[in-house]
């Protein structure tokens, strides 16, 4: 399974939303709040392996799905 439908696959679990779109607006698409937010991103880190910076974890930077996306393949590439 791939980066991106991991991440598909970990939103749909937090936000009940079955149609998942790189191009969603995470707050105003798929309603994740600040709650949801930081569930989303331990769950990431769980998922990945890995340990999200904190200046990653910025809720400014990470408007959409495709923000998750890239952020993951960022970490992705660094392990490699």
């Amino acid at each position: 399974m791939g980066i991106q439908e991991r991440v598909f696959e970990l939103l749909e679990e937090i936000t009940m939303v079955e149609e998942i779109s790189v191009y969603d607006e995470l707050a105003a698409d798929l309603g994740l709040d600040s709650l949801g937010m930081i569930s989303l991103l331990v769950a990431l880190e769980d998922t990945f392996h890995i340990e999200l910076d904190e200046s990653d974890m910025d809720p400014l930077a990470l408007q959409t799905v495709e923000d998750i996306v890239q952020l993951m393949e960022k970490y992705m590439e660094e392990e490699t």
